[in-house]
């Protein structure tokens, strides 16, 4: 086989991983779409459902939401690996993104449970960037707090402006992650050993999607930690 058949061959092979990444998004998230909604329906309609019978609706609403939430961020590694993604920017409220994503994920929060606190040390915060890819940022960091916070803990979501740049902290109170595989943390299908709370499941692409998007908007992410349990993740933007 000469240069160009494999190069040929190579091509084809990506198409076809491209077009069955598309089918998964569409053609699955679909039913997923549908099951949730039957769902609330179900719940609408059986008022007083408690004790064992509520404990097995929350389990597959969590099911069902982290089933959409692996099938995003499928369809956000298809994107970058075909080398899809353009930026487009426009001024919006990073404040007002930061709330529109918690509101994202009051079911989860109502189902395990849990409190996100805002420490907002600025009303409002007015950026130039791409709305879509900062969204997509909290959003991932976010879910995973959610995912490895013990039932009853609280996720705190701090804002302040540093110069020319926007500080995000999101912090929970989880196990935290091992020293040993903080190295692992960015890195695509990485799993690491700290198990979701509720079962969640989890393919190790949120925070690979995550880096690539702050990298593009010339932003940065890190771990910090302190003397509490937990994981804080510290996230740099640039107003403009």
């Amino acid at each position: 086989m000469n240069i160009e058949e494999l190069t040929s061959e190579l091509n084809q092979i990506k198409e076809e991983k491209y077009n069955l990444l598309k089918l998964v998004n569409h053609d699955i998230r679909s039913p997923f779409n549908r099951i949730f909604a039957l769902l609330q329906l179900f719940e609408m309609e059986s008022k007083g459902v408690s004790g064992i019978q509520k404990e097995y609706i929350d389990s597959m609403y969590i099911s069902l939401l982290s089933g959409l939430e692996m099938i995003t961020n499928l369809r956000d590694m298809r994107e970058i690996d075909a080398g899809n993604i353009v930026i487009d920017r426009n001024h919006f409220d990073l404040i007002h993104i930061i709330q529109k994503s918690i509101r994202t994920f009051s079911k989860q929060t109502e189902v395990k449970n849990l409190s996100i606190i805002t420490q907002l040390l600025i009303e409002t915060a007015p950026i130039f960037s791409d709305e879509y890819f900062v969204q997509r940022i909290i959003e991932n960091v976010v879910s995973n707090a959610i995912k490895y916070s013990k039932p009853g803990k609280e996720i705190i979501i701090s804002a302040n402006e540093i110069e020319k740049n926007y500080l995000v902290e999101i912090r929970d109170f989880g196990d935290g992650i091992k020293k040993e595989e903080e190295h692992l943390l960015f890195e695509k299908f990485k799993k690491l050993s700290s198990i979701a709370s509720g079962g969640e499941g989890c393919i190790g692409l949120g925070l690979h999607n995550t880096l690539y998007f702050i990298n593009k908007l010339d932003g940065s992410i890190k771990l910090k930690r302190d003397a509490q349990p937990g994981s804080i993740f510290s996230i740099v933007l640039p107003k403009q």
